[in-house]
């Protein structure tokens, strides 16, 4: 990509500012798609449906008593919070100070207090407030049986989800396509009328601006992942996205599989399936996901610009408001004397060109029990798979996969390979990038132990944006600037005498300049400084000093 500045290749070339640099702060997601590959129990390992991968309930977390009651051990417990805690970021210092309660709140001698409210703004430090809330959420679920494990959520965030205590292993394998938003500025211009007033002549007033970023709730609601970074922004979007991209049956189905996903936001789900031509069914619903992931951004723009409100208004006397806002006071005055000065002010409002793109593919597995999932790169397909499958299912598998991922049409429907093979050679110790070979089926070669595939590097296809461009549109977002155009009026407030006493004064003036002119061009034309000072002095009646 190119850079910010092209600077000259010699001392007379100008350099020049690049305007097709993405802003910063990228948003970036993920799309799980769950591969039906037409497999058998028999063709897993064994090793995926032993009880050590069995849910965190028949790990010894709780136990049921025949009176009915619960045993709940505090030790595995412990060791079972710290992991997923440790997983979502959470400094292990906190996470420790929060789980010294935990043998209390299990044998009931602390008692349960309720879960603090997350409030973002209040704490300098929210860790420990958020650990109290997922320990007391742990406590008061196992103490009904139930064990709740702390998950980052569909848009990143940490939340709690349920660990099936019944479940068996359902091993599946999947595609995560990662996805990213990247927006370029393009061009600004004028937007609707904020406000017009009209000073008369000789008339001043103060003008007060409020902009949408004068509070701290109004500057969150219209907030946007466009033009700011604020998290509040990223949340809504993601929760945005979600409605848009997964409907409530393929969410219920899919989204207990994404439960022990890597902790980044998850966009969407997805399903392909072998019998069903998985090539066309996956290119197809990666084509709706990007076009609903775009319309979420449209649709979330569209909902932030709309509270981007402008407030101007005019007073004759400046008034001090108390508290936290930030208004914008200027006086204005009409300097004219015979015709009106119009203010219009109007918003400007800026465009931007915003562009859907996958920038990587990963594969997974997971067999539906806590800590199961495992997520590898493509490079990593063949080491994964030697993990979960029998090995005489292994290259069928790994071609089936790769054929689905080499292949990503873009936003102008347009077929780009995707990935790359890499054949190392240990005789001489190199590496070799070629294309995907292919047999005459159209099924890739499978990986082998010097033979590895990985998502091609840079821009596929096109140059703005890293990977494959999915979808690209133009939107334009309210800003907090406004444009202010004068109109001077165009019929005069003065009398006919009134104006004739205008002219005289404004020739009195001009002859008074003339005089002054003249006086200082003879002066200038006297060489002898002393002379000229004497003759000064005579013409401004100044003094000299004997």
């Amino acid at each position: 990509m190119s850079g910010s500045i092209k600077f000259g290749s010699s001392a007379s070339e100008v350099s020049k500012i690049n305007y097709s640099v993405p802003l910063p702060g990228r948003h970036q997601g993920k799309r799980l798609v769950r591969l039906d590959l037409q497999l058998e129990e028999s063709d897993w390992l064994a090793s995926e449906f032993n009880d050590v991968l069995k849910p965190a309930a028949a790990a010894g977390i709780v136990h049921n008593i025949e009176d009915g009651s619960v045993s709940i051990d505090p030790k595995v417990s412990a060791g079972f919070l710290f992991k997923k805690l440790s997983r979502l970021g959470f400094p292990a210092g906190d996470i420790d100070k929060a789980l010294s309660s935990l043998p209390a709140l299990i044998d009931g001698t602390s008692p349960p207090e309720p879960p603090p409210e997350l409030d973002p703004d209040t704490p300098p430090n929210p860790f420990p407030d958020k650990l109290q809330h997922f320990v007391h959420q742990f406590v008061a679920g196992a103490k009904m049986g139930k064990v709740t494990s702390p998950v980052p959520g569909p848009g990143g965030e940490e939340t709690v989800a349920e660990v099936p205590v019944d479940q068996e292993p359902a091993p599946a394998l999947f595609l995560v396509e990662k996805v990213a938003i990247s927006s370029f500025l393009g061009d600004y211009g004028m937007g609707k009328t904020v406000k017009t007033f009209t000073l008369l002549p000789g008339e001043s007033t103060t003008i007060r601006i409020k902009t949408w970023q004068s509070t701290k709730q109004s500057k969150k609601d219209s907030s946007s992942i466009i033009d700011s970074h604020q998290d509040e922004a990223k949340q809504r979007f993601e929760n945005t996205v979600q409605s848009e991209t997964t409907d409530k049956t393929t969410k219920s189905k899919e989204e207990k599989w994404s439960v022990e996903a890597e902790a980044d936001a998850t966009w969407g789900w997805g399903s392909a399936s072998i019998k069903a031509s998985a090539s066309g069914e996956y290119q197809s619903g990666r084509e709706q996901f990007s076009k609903q992931v775009s319309s979420a951004v449209g649709e979330h723009s569209k909902s932030a610009s709309s509270k981007r409100e402008l407030s101007i208004t005019s007073e004759s006397e400046v008034s001090v408001e108390e508290g936290s806002e930030e208004v914008i006071e200027r006086t204005i005055s009409n300097v004219n004397v015979r015709r009106v000065l119009n203010f219009v002010f109007r918003e400007l409002n800026q465009e931007y060109t915003t562009h859907v793109h996958l920038t990587d593919i990963h594969v997974a597995y997971s067999n539906g029990m806590d800590g199961s999932w495992r997520q590898v790169p493509i490079s990593g397909l063949l080491g994964l798979l030697r993990e979960v499958l029998s090995e005489d299912k292994i290259p069928k598998i790994a071609q089936q996969i790769l054929k689905v991922a080499s292949v990503v049409f873009s936003h102008d429907d347009i077929p780009v390979q995707s990935l790359e093979l890499i054949k190392y050679s240990p005789q001489d110790d190199s590496f070799s990038v070629s294309p995907v070979p292919k047999d005459q089926n159209g099924m890739p070669a499978p990986p082998t132990e010097t033979a590895f595939y990985r998502f091609k590097q840079g821009a596929l296809g096109q140059n703005e944006v890293d990977g494959v461009l999915l979808s690209t549109q133009q939107i334009v977002m309210r800003t907090d600037s406004v444009i202010v155009e004068a109109l001077l009026g165009e019929a005069d407030a003065l009398d006919e005498y009134a104006m004739e006493i205008q002219a005289a004064a404004s020739t009195k003036q001009t002859l008074e300049n003339k005089r002054e002119e003249l006086l200082q061009q003879t002066l200038g034309a006297i060489a002898d400084p002393i002379e000229r000072a004497k003759l000064a002095a005579t013409l401004f009646s100044i003094p000299l000093e004997q």
